[in-house]
């Protein structure tokens, strides 16, 4: 690029294009939200049979299509805000060198170099010399060559941007077919590692995060961003912000659908090539790959329930599948940033990923009894939280060790904090922590010197959570809940084996126990096959059981209702 050009340069011309790419992105918003929380809840809340699922999986391609195209406009849009910001900054740039030059009577040539005249018209000898040329460091030359590197520099960064960015948004284009496939999402995937790359080589101007942030301070960075920053870091990191403790929920469930996306289309070319090529240690690469696409999988059918039974939409507010041990995930019903009563529940050992569908459908139906208890006039939001790495039974990982509640508890505690700083404070929201099995641990190991901010605790069949009285929980003992399924062999088990392990005291007190000091539950009759994982359980007409009962009575805020152990 010349001087001239830059010089010349309407860079209003990349801002009206980036405005017409972000009108395009905004649209396949609207296009999307509109099919996942209105048409598509509305047809399975009314229609069934083989037709009605045609017609929703159409729906559902379509919402993909409209998905596709808001992140690939978005990362175009973004691209031409940042290459238009770069390019104003060096025409500022150029044109205040040039202004230089002109105020001190120098010429500027089309090459960019300057030309002045000497100092003094004579050298030392009484000979004359030409313009353009000074004695030794004479301050005319020096500040000519001053002007002069600053014109080369504003066009050097001018199209170091130009060719950088020009790579980028040429690769940003789509094939002409009407289906999004998983190699369309890769490729997304790519485009977005490219966008970020130029952006780490131009350097253009965002707002960093806070380096350590905790919740409050994440947010305040993000309330201060403006529209156009926030949709750029969007479009580029999307895996940052929807880890982001402090962020609104539909941010995050923004962010995280994205990469969960792009993740599925990234996963699914490399299980092809994995399956084709088979190279060296190609199994164990696989199983990760099957295991993580099984609880996207998980995850979908999740948003595929929207509407059934009144279910609301759900919001993914974590998604790792690269995060220490089986993948993490984070997933509320519900709206938690507006919500009455807020639920956020820790799944226990084995816990995983590729197997969280299980979890998913319990706080399915702890949200429904929740929201029947709490009354029309109240909203629930049920969290699924896993986060941290829940053990497994195998050497090494096994469920007797104390380091996966002290690695869980500070995530834990962050997310409860973000989600009391999104919703407005802790006095926005009833909020209830619940650990089932060895996530009572991480539960309990979070809130031991009231270091969690919560109204309620609730423990389902614990082992044991490092404190010995319910009142070093922070709550005060009138606030914890704990439910055992003490009839049956594997309740007793986890929760008498772990007791050497987790108890709190010497004497290693667990929550069921009367000396604990909290409230503790009916499990309700002994009717078959109940026990350590059956405490969201419904009957068959779908009432609840009296564990699941007693669980949504204390999400609700409801304690009169809960009946107790006598």
């Amino acid at each position: 690029m010349k001087w001239q050009t830059l010089a010349k340069l309407d860079t209003e011309d990349l801002g009206r294009a980036a405005d017409v790419y972000k009108s395009i992105s905004s649209a396949g918003d609207r296009g999307k939200d509109g099919l996942n929380k209105n048409v598509a809840p509305g047809m399975r809340g009314k229609l069934e049979g083989r037709a009605a699922n045609a017609a929703l999986r159409q729906v559902g391609q379509l919402s993909d299509n409209f998905h596709y195209m808001q992140v690939q406009t978005g990362l175009i849009r973004t691209n031409i805000d940042l290459l238009q910001e770069i390019l104003c900054k060096a025409k500022v740039r150029l044109n205040q060198a040039l202004h230089e030059a002109e105020r001190e009577g120098f010429t500027v040539e089309s090459d960019g170099s300057v030309s002045y005249s000497s100092a003094s018209p004579e050298d030392d000898d009484g000979n004359k010399i030409d313009g353009g040329t000074a004695h030794g460091a004479d301050s005319e030359k020096r500040r000519a060559q001053e002007i002069a590197q600053e014109i080369a520099d504003a066009v050097e960064q001018a199209t170091e941007a130009d060719k950088t960015f020009a790579r980028v948004l040429r690769r940003l284009k789509a094939d002409d077919e009407l289906h999004v496939s998983s190699g369309d999402w890769n490729d997304t995937a790519a485009d977005t590692k490219a966008s970020r790359k130029a952006v780490a080589k131009t350097g253009p101007h965002l707002p960093q995060p806070p380096e350590g942030g905790n919740p409050q301070e994440n947010k305040r960075w993000w309330d201060r961003l403006s529209d156009e920053e926030r949709d750029h870091y969007l479009a580029l990191y999307p895996a940052e912000i929807g880890a982001l403790d402090g962020l609104p929920a539909d941010i995050r469930d923004e962010a995280n659908r994205a990469e969960m996306a792009t993740t599925k289309g990234r996963y699914e070319t490399e299980l092809n090539q994995l399956l084709t090529e088979k190279p060296p240690g190609w199994k164990g690469r696989r199983n990760h790959i099957n295991d993580t696409l099984k609880g996207i999988e998980a995850v979908e059918s999740r948003f595929d329930r929207t509407g059934i039974k009144e279910l609301p939409p759900a919001y993914l507010l974590g998604f790792d599948p690269k995060g220490r041990g089986d993948g993490r995930i984070i997933l509320a019903n519900g709206k938690p940033d507006t919500a009455d009563h807020t639920a956020i529940h820790v799944p226990g050992t084995t816990a995983k990923l590729s197997a969280i569908d299980g979890d998913l459908n319990r706080m399915d139906r702890l949200w429904r009894h929740s929201s029947a208890a709490a009354g029309r006039d109240a909203s629930v939001s049920t969290i699924t939280w896993l986060d941290y790495d829940a053990p497994d039974i195998s050497p090494g990982h096994n469920p007797t060790r104390g380091k996966f509640a002290d690695e869980g508890a500070e995530p834990l505690r962050r997310f409860t904090e973000g989600a009391q700083a999104a919703q407005g404070g802790p006095e926005a929201s009833h909020t209830t922590v619940s650990g089932h099995s060895y996530g009572s641990s991480v539960v309990g190991e979070a809130a031991k010197g009231h270091r969690l901010p919560a109204d309620d605790i609730m423990f389902q069949g614990s082992p044991g959570v490092h404190v010995r009285r319910a009142e070093d929980l922070g709550v005060g003992a009138d606030h914890v809940w704990a439910v055992a399924a003490d009839k049956t062999a594997d309740d007793t088990t986890v929760r008498q084996g772990g007791r050497t392990f987790h108890g709190g005291g010497p004497d290693r007190v667990i929550p069921t126990d009367k000396r604990f000091g909290g409230n503790i539950m009916d499990y309700g009759p002994w009717r078959g096959p109940m026990g350590h994982g059956k405490y969201w359980d419904e009957k068959r007409n779908g009432d609840p059981t009296v564990s699941l009962f007693n669980m949504a009575q204390v999400v609700a805020g409801d304690y009169t209702n809960v009946t107790l152990k006598q």
